[in-house]
């Protein structure tokens, strides 16, 4: 019986890998203070416009695909997970990896989660 429950854990271990789970420790969420907004540079915004057009083709009246949208805390970098139409995994979209993309990108820098599909989720200003 022991031969067999170490052969399933193993057989996990595999599957979370082959399943993109790299091991990496994840990259700390970043909150926004209570009364202050994150304010966004004009590039983010502007990737931020392409990731809803890339979600949300003008042709169609609502989301085709799912994502999330992260930002660095002062709004000067970004990144994103997503996927077209119904092609997610179950499982594989998550509000972290967006935030470790985001951070990636951007030197290990702290991220928030800014939107998820089309909807801003935290109190913001575009920068001037």
């Amino acid at each position: 019986m022991r031969s067999i429950a170490l052969a399933t854990v193993a057989a996990l271990s595999v599957l979370l890998v082959a399943c993109g789970s790299s091991g990496k420790k994840d990259a700390p969420v970043a909150q926004v203070a209570s009364g202050q907004k994150v304010v966004i540079k004009k590039g983010v915004w502007d990737a931020f416009i392409n990731y809803k057009h890339w979600l949300m083709p003008k042709s169609y009246s609502g989301p085709v695909g799912n994502g999330y949208f992260a930002v660095t805390t002062d709004g000067s970098g970004w990144g994103l997970t997503g996927c077209p139409d119904t092609y997610c995994e179950v499982g594989s979209l998550t509000p972290q990896a967006a935030i470790n993309e985001c951070s990636t990108r951007n030197g290990g820098r702290d991220c928030l989660v800014f939107a998820h599909q089309d909807k801003i989720v935290v109190p913001y200003e575009i920068a001037q």
